[in-house]
């Protein structure tokens, strides 16, 4: 058991929450009373356990995020690959050498017959998308003005 003079010194620093000390190995700072040389219950938490959470809290959910990041990307990787392979796929619907890749803002272009028969029979705007993607304000914005037939050719000369 300890005397009194040990007993008065533990209370005190179980007691004090604001003395700090840096550890000569590590050079955390650590509250005193963190030290075990005291008896007891754990001191009610202050500012610094309250960082100390906050900290291991953040460095978690920028773990998650980075994760999230780092999936989200390699999906969009994979569809940007996979829209360029759109023509060779059996069910495009149209011939691969009819078709010029744009990728912004609409991924093809669609000439129906410019290349066996050199005559174009039809014009057709493609977005490809993979999985679960959703047309973009832009794309559907093109949608609607295609749709109201407000679709022209022009032509325009450079003087040479």
């Amino acid at each position: 058991m300890a005397n009194s003079a040990e007993k008065t010194l533990m209370d005190f620093i179980q007691a004090e929450r604001t003395t700090y000390a840096q550890c000569p190995d590590c050079q955390a700072i650590h509250r005193l009373n963190e030290f075990k040389i005291f008896q007891g219950k754990k001191p009610p938490k202050d500012l610094l356990d309250q960082l100390r959470l906050a900290e291991a809290d953040f460095e978690e959910k920028k773990k998650k995020i980075i994760e999230q990041s780092i999936e989200r990307s390699k999906l969009v990787y994979i569809g940007k690959t996979l829209e360029h392979l759109a023509p060779t796929v059996a069910t495009w619907g149209h011939k691969p050498r009819d078709c010029r890749f744009l990728a912004e803002p609409i991924d093809f272009i669609a000439f129906d017959g410019l290349f066996e028969k050199n005559e174009v029979s039809k014009i057709t705007f493609i977005e490809a998308k993979t999985g679960n993607a959703k047309q973009s304000s832009r794309e559907k914005s093109i949608k609607n003005t295609i749709e109201k037939g407000k679709v022209y050719f022009e032509e325009f000369r450079l003087k040479t």
